[in-house]
């Protein structure tokens, strides 16, 4: 029967030479066989010494890569969940519903902006100005978003485009003061939108609003710069404009 020592001196050099050699296999086996000095009469009385201590110096070779797999995988646990705090931390994106604008023009009214087919919820904006079929609108904070047709927002780095407003004339005799044009506009139809501010118990309530309406602001919609012929649109809200 073999001594630890003598198995050592004549297995360690081959076992080496197995396991494709290099300082990192001569300190795995070394580490392998260093195990089995403990109990070496019972491990050759009841073991195959040359299956176990191959089985050692896989074990210790798959040591250092099973511990750089386990820091890898707790890396990227920990890239997870900071991108999940910082996602979480990103503000939501604005609500937007589906709802055709009664109006040929971009509005804002009470926290949201209308375009053609969508409300977008901005509260807080300020001025805007349409671009394309969307709008380029000032936000709470001063910095300026593109909100696109479908709703969708994102930054917006160049300067707020230039819009001037048409020199139309209010639909409504100009002496009255119980009526005036808050805003107008010129559809990409041409039609010209005037947005109005109605007083419903003044002379000019009769040509614009029913009298069983509470109205206090409304758009006159004109298919012409005269505005001989016209359809009003009543909203609510008293936070209603044009830009």
């Amino acid at each position: 029967m073999d001594t630890h020592d003598d198995f050592v001196a004549a297995r360690r050099s081959s076992l080496v030479e197995e396991f494709g050699g290099g300082v990192a296999v001569e300190a795995a086996v070394d580490r392998a066989l260093a195990r089995c000095r403990r109990g070496w009469s019972r491990l050759e009385q009841t073991t195959d010494v040359e299956a176990h201590v191959r089985d050692l110096v896989a074990e210790e070779l798959g040591g250092p890569r099973r511990r750089r797999l386990t820091l890898v995988a707790l890396g990227v646990l920990a890239l997870l969940s900071v991108g999940a705090v910082l996602v979480s931390m990103l503000p939501a994106p604005p609500a937007v519903r589906q709802e055709a604008n009664p109006v040929p023009v971009p509005w804002f009214a009470e926290g949201e902006l209308h375009l053609a087919s969508v409300v977008v919820s901005l509260p807080g904006a300020g001025e805007f100005v349409p671009l394309d079929d969307g709008v380029v609108i000032e936000d709470e904070d001063g910095s300026l978003l593109l909100v696109g047709a479908d709703g969708g927002v994102s930054d917006f780095d160049d300067p707020m485009p230039s819009l001037s407003e048409p020199d139309v004339p209010a639909p409504y005799d100009s002496r009255a003061d119980l009526s005036r044009q808050l805003g107008v506009a010129v559809a990409p139809s041409g039609e010209t939108v005037h947005l109005m501010e109605i007083a419903a118990e003044g002379p000019e309530a009769g040509v614009f609003v029913r009298l069983s309406e509470t109205v206090n602001r409304l758009f006159v919609v004109c298919a012409d710069l005269r505005c001989t012929t016209n359809r009003r649109i009543v909203v609510s809200g008293r936070d209603v404009r044009l830009r």
